[in-house]
């Protein structure tokens, strides 16, 4: 495809997905400003790294992985270079508070996020593949059940029994000590 028609591809997926990540970004750092400014980054990036997409899943899962990664990767370049708040400064203090939970917040969003993909990689591919369709992609149970070329009932019962076995399984692995870490409420107040 030439120059031309790859701006057209970039700009329909910049048309069909901009407020999806907008709103993602948004809600992963809580500031519409710097949403609007990762959002950019993400569609550079994208534009950078589109040959990297090799269709083995959706695109907007692939997408959606890519979002997640430009987020996380701005949080740590950020907490990297995060500096001393002066202590003469309490508003200075109270931001760097504020900033010190979402981090915290993010990373304990990061390690469940792990901790499901590690959960997904121990069960069956089609099992693996109907829940990630119907949770990550969002495709309603009809669609699901023509793609698989089942009844929507068998899909239901497919998708509860997935969901069943992903929890027990998640019983069998012990809690991770960091995620504990983080997400006590003694440590959210210290």
């Amino acid at each position: 495809m030439g120059e031309t028609g790859d701006r057209t591809c970039f700009g329909i997926i910049y048309e069909r997905y901009q407020g999806r990540v907008l709103s993602r970004t948004w809600h992963m750092v809580g500031d519409r400003a710097e949403a609007q400014d990762l959002t950019q980054e993400v569609f550079l990036r994208l534009f950078k790294n589109a040959a990297k997409y090799k269709q083995q899943s959706a695109f907007a899962a692939w997408f959606k992985v890519l979002t997640y990664n430009v987020v996380i990767d701005e949080l740590r370049k950020r907490q990297r270079m995060q500096m001393d708040p002066l202590p003469d400064d309490p508003s200075t203090l109270s931001m760097m508070e504020e900033s010190d939970q979402t981090i915290r917040e993010k990373r304990t969003f990061e390690l469940l996020y792990e901790r499901l993909m590690h959960l997904l990689d121990r069960i069956n591919q089609e099992e693996k593949e109907l829940l990630l369709m119907k949770y990550r992609d969002d495709i309603p149970v009809k669609t699901i059940a023509t793609r698989m070329r089942l009844g929507e009932s068998a899909v239901k019962m497919r998708l509860r029994r997935s969901r069943l076995k992903v929890l027990a399984l998640d019983k069998e692995l012990p809690t991770d000590i960091e995620l504990r870490h983080l997400a006590s409420p003694v440590n959210a107040a210290s």
